[in-house]
């Protein structure tokens, strides 16, 4: 493809930061081809401050949240079925990902309705744990995938529903800020 694809828009709140960014061909569908611009923020002083309450380096990346444009080439227009052979190929990477942050045990719970652009979009819930100090931390993600014009977009992310003490962390409040990064997505 001669043009690049542009990067996906997504506001996150202060204290996160980008720590990918890529393009990539994530999953081959043989007639099409698929490109992805992804972007993927951490949320700095939560990784931090489970860093200094746990003495662990790695482990501690458990609230992120990513943004995706796919292009398809040749151009393809939405439709049912391209929409879900695109959920579905991203949910499976989706879940991969997950797995190689060191969630482990991921299951899909459920499936949220959220309004993204005056559209509900289905997201679909994961519950997982993440191992840490020895206990399993369990841990909520959230997957969705949704056509724009003639692209699609994707957003997902995770966060803890319990921390090591002292830390507190309140995942409700996270499970809407992560809602509200998901609508934000152009």
């Amino acid at each position: 493809m001669t043009d690049e694809i542009a990067p996906p828009s997504i506001d996150v709140p202060d204290g996160w930061r980008l720590v990918s960014e890529e393009v990539t061909a994530p999953f081959d569908v043989r007639v099409v081809r698929i490109e992805a611009h992804t972007q993927i923020y951490e949320d700095v002083g939560l990784r931090e401050r489970l860093k200094a309450a746990t003495g662990v380096e790695r482990g501690t990346t458990w609230r992120f949240v990513f943004a995706s444009r796919l292009r398809i080439s040749p151009a393809t227009p939405p439709s049912k079925p391209l929409t879900r052979l695109i959920r579905d190929r991203a949910t499976s990477k989706f879940v991969e990902v997950l797995e190689e942050r060191g969630f482990s045990d991921v299951e899909r719970a459920d499936t949220h309705r959220i309004d993204v652009d005056h559209t509900e979009v289905a997201a679909t819930r994961f519950r997982s744990q993440v191992r840490v100090d020895g206990r399993d931390r369990p841990v909520e993600a959230y997957f969705a995938a949704w056509p724009a014009g003639e692209e699609y977009l994707l957003g997902g992310g995770a966060y803890p529903l319990t921390v090591p003490e002292p830390e507190t962390f309140a995942p409700e409040s996270a499970r809407e800020e992560l809602f509200g990064m998901l609508r934000s997505i152009e």
